[in-house]
This record gives structure tokens, sequence and C-alpha cells, in this order.
């Protein structure tokens, strides 16, 4: 029988929480009900696909790129390395960068975890590190499996530049992570896991965890 030792490993929930009503971009909005045994239900009456920690697949991209349904399950869990971004002459990361901050952890087939150490700049997507398109090349060179971002990376400075990272990632079927919540995260290695629900969407809300070594 396959038996996790958590006198070893820590699990962490690493996912935003998703509350009605949502915002105004990204909306969740929900009714109560009652079925025929007098029991409650929850009706969505609008929803937004990319809300809460949620991954994206090429269908995000492609108008008849993969959808979530169409992503083999082991794409999204495995062996991941984490970057942590808290010095601004690094806020701009490119392929150098995770040279510099991952050459002893990262191996082909790992997972990409991204963070912003930087409190101060949290409150402005302006300030916030960004991952250039150099960096999506490293990432296909070094056989990344999916990348992940907090809720405080950004996927490129401007529309082009993030055209040209989801370009490069996707077209190459790697799906990308977003609004995980990495703060609690303590080591620079894990295992990580974020399965979608399997709608057949561009993007599938997911439960992330990781598990950590203590």
């Amino acid at each position: 029988m396959f038996e996790i030792d958590f006198e070893q490993y820590r699990l962490i929930d690493l996912s935003m929480a998703i509350e009605p009503p949502g915002s105004a971009d990204r909306p969740l909005q929900v009714t109560v009900g009652r079925l025929a045994d007098d029991t409650y239900k929850m009706d969505i009456s609008k929803l937004h696909s990319h809300v809460g920690t949620h991954v994206e697949a090429p269908g995000h991209f492609y108008a008849n790129g993969k959808l979530i349904t169409n992503i083999p399950l082991d794409n999204f869990f495995g062996p991941a390395a984490l970057l942590s971004i808290d010095d601004p002459a690094d806020r701009e990361v490119t392929g150098e960068t995770l040279d510099k901050h991952l050459r002893e952890v990262f191996q082909p087939g790992h997972i990409l975890l991204c963070r912003n150490r930087m409190p101060e700049t949290r409150e402005d997507p302006g300030t916030f590190p960004m991952l250039t398109p150099d960096a999506a090349l490293w990432m296909v060179e070094h056989q990344i499996k999916l990348l992940v971002i907090d809720a405080w990376f950004r996927l490129g400075r401007d529309v082009p530049a993030t055209r040209e990272l989801h370009e490069i990632l996707m077209s190459r079927d790697i799906c990308i992570v977003e609004f995980a919540v990495l703060d609690d995260l303590k080591r620079p290695e894990c295992f990580f896991m974020a399965l979608p629900v399997a709608f057949a969407l561009d993007s599938g809300f997911a439960r992330a965890v990781a598990l950590e070594k203590r």
C-alpha cells in the first residue's frame, strides 16, 4: 500500500479561496435554492473560467488549441523548483536570472514555481516581477513540465511580450497555473500538484497543493 510519511513531509494548501461574488472582471455569482428533498443547492449564474487558482491550457491562447480535458493529468503534478524573487534587480526575469537562481535545483521535467517575495511591490502590478520571452525559451530548453505563478507575478512586460511568452510555452502544450499561494513554502524543492476540474474549457479551477520535506 502506498503511504506518505507525514512526520517527514507536510502537506501545504497553495490554493486561493474563491468566494462570491468574485470581482467585476472575474465574477462568481451564486444563488441558493432547494432540491426536491429540501436540501440546499447553489446555482452558479455567472462564472469566469479564470477565477481563483486555475490552470490555463493552450485553448486559452489558440482558437483551436487543446482544452483542459485534452491535456494528460500527469502534466499537472511532479517535482517542482521554487524561484523566489526578493531583489528588485531581478524583477525582469530572463534566462540568465533563472540560471542564477535555479542552476542547482531545476532538472528536466520539473515544474517551475514563481514567487514574488517583495511585499512592497504587491499593491502595484507595475512593480511585480515579470517573466520575459527569454525566460520562456530557457524553460523550453530545460524541458519544463508546468509553469506556476503567484498572484503578484506577471507573464510579460506588456501585451506583445505576454503573447510571445504564451506562444513559446503553449505551442508546446506547456500549461500555466495562475494565482497559486506560494508564501508558505520554505524549501527550494517540493512535490507540486494542481489537478484542474475536467471542464472542456480553456481553463480549469484547481486545488493546488505541495508536499514539502519538513
